[in-house]
C-alpha cells in the first residue's frame, strides 16, 4: 500500500485562464488527503500573498492537518498513513460561509471565562493552552471571514489540481488556474 509522503515545500502560483497572475492577496486555497482508514483530512487554510503566491512547508501541512484532527469530528489516522493523492482546490463560497458559521457556534460558546479566572492556579498552563486555543478560533474566522473567496462568484470548491504524493519531493510548484 502506498502512502503520503510530504513534500518539504510546496510553492502555489494561482492563473487566469490566460496564464497570466493573478496578483490577489486573500485567495484561499486548501489542500485535501485521502485516508487509507478512517476519514479524509483537509489541509486548509493556505492564503496568497499579494502575488498569488503561496509557499507551505511540511511543518505548515503538519500544523493544520493536526488542528483539523484536534476537533474530533471524525476519526482519523496519521496524515503520513493517508494514500499518496491529493487534491488541490479553491474554497466556494458556499463552504466559506459555513466554515464561518461554524466558527462563529463554537467562539459564541466561549464568551464566559470567569471558570478559568476563578481555577487559574490550578489549571497553570492549560490556562494559557485553552487561551491559546481560542486566538487560534478567532483567528481562523478571521482568516474564513476576509478571504477574497467570498467576493468572487464562484459558489461551489473547485478542484484545481490533482497529484500523487508518493516519494520524497524537497520542492513543488504549481501553476493553477483559476477563473475568478
Amino acid at each position: 500500500m502506498n502512502t503520503l509522503f510530504l513534500p518539504d515545500k510546496i510553492t502555489i502560483e494561482i492563473l487566469d485562464v490566460d496564464n497570466y497572475p493573478i496578483l490577489q492577496k486573500g485567495v484561499l486555497i486548501g489542500i485535501r488527503t485521502f485516508a487509507n482508514y478512517d476519514s479524509d483530512i483537509d489541509v486548509s487554510p493556505f492564503l496568497t500573498d499579494k502575488n498569488g503566491m503561496i509557499s507551505i512547508t511540511a511543518d505548515d501541512i503538519r500544523k493544520r492537518a493536526d488542528n483539523f484532527i484536534s476537533y474530533g469530528e471524525a476519526d482519523y489516522s496519521t496524515l503520513e498513513s493517508a494514500k499518496p493523492e491529493i487534491e488541490i482546490y479553491y474554497w466556494g463560497k458556499n463552504s466559506l460561509e459555513k466554515h464561518i458559521k461554524y466558527w462563529t457556534k463554537i467562539l459564541s460558546n466561549k464568551k464566559d471565562h470567569t471558570q478559568f479566572d476563578m481555577w487559574a492556579e490550578q489549571l497553570g498552563n492549560l490556562k494559557n493552552k485553552f487561551a491559546s486555543i481560542e486566538a487560534n478560533e478567532k483567528e481562523a474566522l478571521e482568516v474564513y471571514s476576509t478571504a477574497h473567496n467570498r467576493k468572487a462568484g464562484l459558489l461551489d470548491d473547485i478542484t484545481l489540481m490533482e497529484d500523487t504524493w508518493d516519494k520524497p519531493n524537497a520542492v513543488l510548484n504549481y501553476k493553477l488556474n483559476v477563473d475568478l
